[in-house]
């Protein structure tokens, strides 16, 4: 039973497939792409000179044949093995075996010097024989085997030479007396000179092949290594980021301005948003924990105080359940600021096509503040047209504008005014809100933004704030590529101002 399931278990396991590295796979498809060229460009330019000397070859057997048709039928209406010879191979000696002597065998330095008709006569690979009308034999310039049919006009067809490619081609004679057929000659060219150049061509072809097959490997090869150096460096630095989610290490982007050099931007901008995402989640666990605290701190004092003995006395309970009550109520409006927070860290992602009408927004936030604090004047400004937009959402934009007016009027003093000036430009919206209050130090005006950051712990506490205002604002407008900055003067006043890229239409 035991071996049936070990049996079972091996023939249920997955096979594992065998890994072909991407270089390897990269050279020998380079490889056989260059090698495949250079195979077809090879075998066009072998086929068209090929087809060339076949035609030039062709050529030769057809003037041979014109040249001893025209030479023989000047000399008589009747042809004899006699006239024959002399006509065809005059002067010349011959051997014993009627070939021509080697000394007379022509080249081509030598056609300048003897008969143009001699030579192709005994050109290699050529045998001219000569019949009379009865297919009778009466000149054959070298022996041959090859079958001779009487024609009525010139035909040059392709034959077999010892399983070789061939010419035969015959011709009649026309007696230049009476223009009747005195005999016919017949041309066999072995295609010597084709053969032997065809050879050497496919010689030299197959070695070019072995050595391109070759180059191409190592091209193939060096071009698989260096095309695949960035995946290895994005493979590395993947490693590095998993084995800690906190590694800075990055890809160098090449100067190639290619696609890899895209690919390398794409995947160190990825990794940027993915370490800043998780920087935000563990800022977010230690901002909450940290704040969260005190509050926790103080309910827990006042439960144990009421579970020992303050629940016995009405003043201590009444004390003890408007403390608790007081810190729940900080409690919800930390956590909804946070949240606020975390969202506003994420606009990119959730609000990047949002647009707001500048001048709707800002007349709307100022009437609101008009009517709850009527005990405050508040002066407008607005030098905005009707049309401008602004990419940005429109609670996140009413968000920014209640963030700094709250401040504006929380931090007011004696003079209870507040400015609003809106303009614009080609390129933005610039919004400027000051107010005549406390003012911040010098030393405080680079801080503000940071998150819970509170020039006066006890006197922001007192006027609810968190210190999360100004670091939603400003995460806002860096999502939707807007800036804020701050102007202030001890004891006279605070400006802030707020820029946003206008939305062009298109």
């Amino acid at each position: 039973m035991s071996n049936k399931i070990i049996d079972s278990e091996k023939e249920e396991k997955p096979k594992v497939k065998k890994r072909v590295s991407l270089k390897w796979k990269w050279t020998i498809g380079a490889s056989m792409a260059i090698f495949f060229t250079y195979t077809l460009f090879s075998v066009a330019i072998f086929m068209g000179f090929t087809q060339m000397m076949i035609s030039q070859e062709h050529a030769n057997v057809k003037d041979t044949l014109f040249a001893v048709s025209n030479k023989l039928k000047l000399e008589s209406a009747n042809l004899t093995n006699e006239k024959v010879t002399q006509t065809l191979q005059p002067n010349f000696p011959t051997t014993n075996d009627s070939e021509v002597d080697s000394r007379f065998l022509i080249d081509d330095s030598s056609y300048d010097s003897i008969d143009t008709l001699y030579a192709k006569i005994n050109e290699a690979g050529v045998v001219v024989r000569v019949f009379d009308p009865n297919s009778r034999l009466l000149y054959e310039s070298r022996a041959s085997h090859a079958t001779f049919t009487k024609t009525a006009y010139t035909e040059i067809k392709p034959i077999k030479i010892d399983g070789k490619d061939g010419f035969s081609g015959t011709m009649p004679i026309m007696s230049s007396q009476n223009q009747n057929i005195i005999g016919y000659v017949q041309v066999t060219n072995e295609l010597l000179r084709y053969h032997e150049m065809s050879n050497k061509i496919v010689l030299v072809m197959l070695t070019m092949g072995s050595l391109a097959l070759i180059v191409s490997g190592v091209l193939g090869y060096l071009l698989a290594i260096n095309f695949l150096k960035p995946i290895k460096l994005m493979t590395r630095t993947m490693n590095d980021v998993r084995q800690d989610t906190q590694s800075r290490s990055r890809m160098v982007v090449p100067d190639s301005n290619d696609e890899l050099s895209d690919l390398t931007r794409l995947f160190n901008d990825m990794l940027d948003k993915m370490q800043k995402y998780i920087e935000q989640q563990k800022q977010f666990v230690e901002d909450v924990s940290h704040e969260l605290r005190t509050p926790v701190a103080i309910m827990e004092g006042h439960l144990k105080l009421l579970n020992r003995w303050g629940k016995e006395d009405p003043v201590i309970l009444d004390e003890s359940l408007s403390a608790s009550l007081q810190e729940i109520e900080r409690m919800k409006s930390l956590v909804q600021e946070m949240l606020d927070l975390s969202r506003a860290e994420q606009v990119e992602i959730h609000y990047k096509h949002e647009k707001t009408n500048v001048k709707n927004m800002i007349h709307q936030t100022f009437n609101n503040f008009s009517m709850i604090h009527p005990d405050f004047v508040f002066n407008l400004d607005d030098d905005v047209d009707e049309d401008v937009n602004v990419q940005i959402y429109r609670n996140h934009f009413e968000q920014i504008l209640i963030i700094l007016l709250d401040n504006a009027v929380k931090y007011s003093t004696d003079r209870k005014e507040i400015h609003i000036s809106v303009a614009q430009d080609d390129y933005a919206i610039q919004i400027a809100i000051q107010d005549f209050g406390e003012g911040i130090g010098q030393g405080d005006l680079q801080k503000i933004f940071n998150r819970f950051y509170r020039i006066d712990k006890a006197r922001s506490r007192d006027k609810g704030g968190n210190g999360l205002g100004l670091a939603i604002a400003k995460e806002l407008l860096d999502g939707y590529q807007g800036t804020i900055s701050v102007e202030s003067v001890l004891n006279h006043g605070t400006i802030f101002r707020i820029s946003l890229p206008i939305l062009k239409e298109n």
